[in-house]
């Protein structure tokens, strides 16, 4: 769902070009590799990084050289075991983009979160003082 809306975003600006892929367990094997050469953005999750790309990541090389923009959805849901979990998986994946050369910016979501800034500080290993918060709701809403 969100990656048909980043694809018609794409076309709507002119990107025609733009290939986005969803990247989970039921992305076909014989599908990854061209998936990784081609694909623009990936839609995944932190067992794919964690099981196959991380592992993997010499032939993820380009991709992981490339990226400039991790986006974690929903991230109030990670806490406890799961979310200690996630926070491995997201230091693993910034010292394997710098390996790299990449720095990429980590763009957490979440409406319902009381302590953006520490939560996300917790999950990605970034300093506190180097996160933005935007709490101001941009959205549309009934007057």
């Amino acid at each position: 769902d969100q990656m048909r809306s980043r694809t018609a975003l794409a076309d709507a600006a002119g990107c025609a070009h733009f290939l986005g892929a969803t990247f989970d367990g039921d992305t076909a094997e014989a599908d990854r590799p061209e998936l990784r050469r081609r694909a623009h953005a990936f839609a995944t999750n932190p067992d794919m990084l964690h099981a196959t790309v991380l592992p993997h990541h010499a032939e993820w090389s380009e991709v992981l050289r490339g990226l400039r923009l991790v986006v974690l959805d929903e991230a109030h849901s990670y806490h406890g075991v799961w979310g200690s979990h996630v926070a491995l998986v997201l230091r693993r994946l910034r010292r394997v983009c710098a390996l790299y050369g990449s720095s990429p910016v980590f763009v957490c979501c979440s409406a319902t979160i009381a302590n953006p800034r520490e939560h996300v500080a917790a999950l990605t290993g970034l300093r506190p003082d180097s996160i933005a918060c935007v709490s101001r709701d941009g959205g549309p809403a009934a007057r």
